[in-house]
């Protein structure tokens, strides 16, 4: 390769990669059943970069996620309505916020509700961010019921069901 073109390949390659860096949209939610604490525990963890555009798009052009209170609650409270618990009969599990950070390049939300005694599996909705960018895939992985279960919620992807 001639040394000009490598010259000009490396800084446009490494613009390339940084842009596509930034643009993941794509979360991921640990869901544990922890027989310790008697809680079904919840993990949401976003990258801040996409959390960034999506509270301006959700909130106000001037939303900061990582500077203002107000706005990270705000968003806690979005993922909140936007991530739904059923029993496989169709009982919901309310969950309650427990907090939520910016640790790094991401930020979390925490919610937890007391677990069932009978459970056979569970139903699931996970539309965070599915609202604002149609690509957007959430993936959840289930934990302490046997093997870790992993559901994929993207594109037109609703409810979807894990059977223990």
């Amino acid at each position: 390769m001639p040394k000009g073109l490598f010259i000009f390949l490396v800084p446009l390659l490494l613009v390339a990669s940084s842009t596509f860096a930034h643009q993941q949209k794509a979360a991921e939610t640990t869901v544990l059943f922890n027989k310790r604490s008697g809680q079904l525990e919840v993990s949401h963890r976003f990258y801040m970069h996409d959390t960034e555009h999506a509270v301006q798009s959700l909130f106000n052009k001037n939303a900061d996620i990582i500077n203002s209170e107000i706005t990270q609650k705000q968003f806690a409270n979005y993922v909140a309505k936007q991530f739904l618990v059923r029993t496989l009969s169709d009982k919901p599990l309310a969950l309650t916020s427990v907090g939520y950070e910016v640790e790094g390049k991401f930020f979390w939300v925490y919610q937890e509700t007391k677990l069932p005694l009978q459970l056979n599996g569970i139903k699931m909705l996970n539309g965070t961010l599915r609202d604002l960018w149609p690509t957007q895939i959430n993936m959840v992985n289930i934990e302490g019921k046997g093997e870790v279960r992993t559901l994929y919620f993207s594109e037109n992807e609703d409810w979807l069901i894990t059977r223990f």
